[in-house]
């Protein structure tokens, strides 16, 4: 008698955690709490930086780049961002924010952080479609993890483009099986506003490669030129030598950086980080100082990433929506810094194999999934160590292209289908 107590607590217990409603129920709550955190944060730096580029792309193109490009040469960092000494992005980000730039600044600033908020819902959908998720656990899940990924709060938040890249590269993969070219042409508009989305490339079937390819190519070299004519004949050279490049080799010891290269870089290379202490910073500084040794395995760690998402999408059978996700999540590793937002391009393929694990009941794999999830639960600047995101990011991917049979037979039923 007294053991059937237990028992029956353990079958009343599953009842309640194989209920769709709770999950449902909690994503409510998650997506609650990313709109209401989101609409009382006082400042959008990055969105205002955003606001000061179009707006100086619409008055004084030829001088777009002068303030980010002198304050990089007296510093060699990226300037703090709300102001147009931050806007190093290439000018398809100010046509971008045109339409905000007309608004006044602090009107232009929400505006456009309601776009963006926007489109990643629209972003999602989108993948929520092409998975076809069928599992009514699995359905809710995915609204939950992606309401939960701090990332995505941490993007609409600030005001960032992220939103907006999601949705361009969900809709890529969304027309990848039906019109190659037109999913190329799609995924070359985002690309040509962040680079990265270019990998999607990896994951086209082979037999649309090739178009999509092109498409990708071609758009991203019309919309970039034409672009920059605004800023006059010298204006492309001024921006790769003096803004691009140099921002690239910006080493800024802000604990929020949390890239694959400061992980190196903070460990052992001896390069010092800032952390909040008080009413102030410390630094800290690990006791060891290879830094040749760190910058050799931050190069060889973003070749592996490459090699190891190819390898993924080809054992996958070519899997367009996973080796797509896949390309697009080496938006966030390969970087030289990343912020919290551009985490933001690991969440497709987190919800792909989320979604996949619960299907095929791989709790295994949803558990270390969770796992790695947890890592992000704390900002990286209340943490002792900020590059925990950058561990669970890695463990994130990794787990993602060992778990690459999750979608062989995907492919084949669609072969078949077609």
């Amino acid at each position: 008698m007294v053991g059937a107590v237990p028992s029956r607590l353990r079958q009343a217990a599953a009842e309640v955690l194989t209920r769709p409603a709770l999950y449902w129920a909690l994503a409510g709550v998650f997506w609650l709490r990313v709109i209401v955190l989101s609409a009382v944060v006082p400042r959008r730096p990055d969105a205002e930086g955003m606001w000061e580029g179009a707006r100086a792309y619409l008055t004084d193109p030829s001088h777009l780049y002068d303030a980010a490009a002198a304050y990089l040469a007296q510093t060699h960092v990226i300037a703090p961002p709300g102001t147009l000494a931050a806007f190093v992005s290439p000018p398809p980000i100010a046509v971008l924010a045109v339409p905000i730039a007309l608004l006044p600044r602090s009107v232009g600033v929400e505006v456009w952080t309601a776009i963006d908020a926007v489109a990643v819902l629209f972003g999602l959908l989108l993948l929520y479609r092409t998975l076809a998720i069928t599992n009514r656990l699995a359905q809710p899940a995915f609204w939950l993890i992606a309401a939960y990924f701090p990332p995505l709060f941490a993007d609409i938040s600030a005001g960032q483009r992220g939103g907006v890249i999601l949705l361009g590269a969900m809709a890529s993969i969304w027309f990848e099986s039906r019109k190659p070219a037109l999913a190329g042409a799609v995924g070359g508009l985002v690309a040509a506003l962040k680079y990265y989305p270019a990998a999607m490339v990896i994951g086209a079937r082979p037999a649309h490669r090739v178009r999509y390819a092109l498409a990708l190519g071609a758009v991203l070299v019309v919309v970039t030129a034409l672009t920059f004519i605004p800023l006059g004949a010298n204006g492309p050279v001024f921006y790769y030598q003096h803004v691009l490049l140099p921002s690239l080799a910006s080493h800024n010891p802000d604990c929020a950086y949390d890239s694959v290269r400061t992980l190196f870089a903070r460990t052992i290379g001896g390069e010092p980080y800032l952390l909040p202490s008080g009413s102030g910073v410390v630094a800290v500084t690990s006791p060891l100082h290879l830094a040749t040794l760190a910058l050799v395995l931050s190069y060889a760690s973003a070749l592996l990433f490459a090699a190891g998402a190819a390898w993924a999408a080809w054992r996958s059978g070519w899997n367009p929506a996973y080796g797509m996700a896949v390309g697009f999540a080496l938006g966030a590793l390969i970087p030289n810094e990343v912020w919290p937002y551009q985490w933001l391009p690991l969440l497709p393929l987190v919800l792909l194999v989320a979604v996949r694990a619960i299907e095929r009941r791989r709790w295994l794999t949803l558990g270390l999934l969770g796992v790695c999830l947890l890592g992000f639960y704390r900002q990286p600047c209340d943490l002792i160590f900020p590059n925990l995101w950058t561990v669970a990011a890695i463990g994130v991917f990794v787990l993602a292209l060992w778990e690459n049979h999750l979608f062989r037979s995907e492919v084949s039923s669609t072969s078949r289908s077609e």
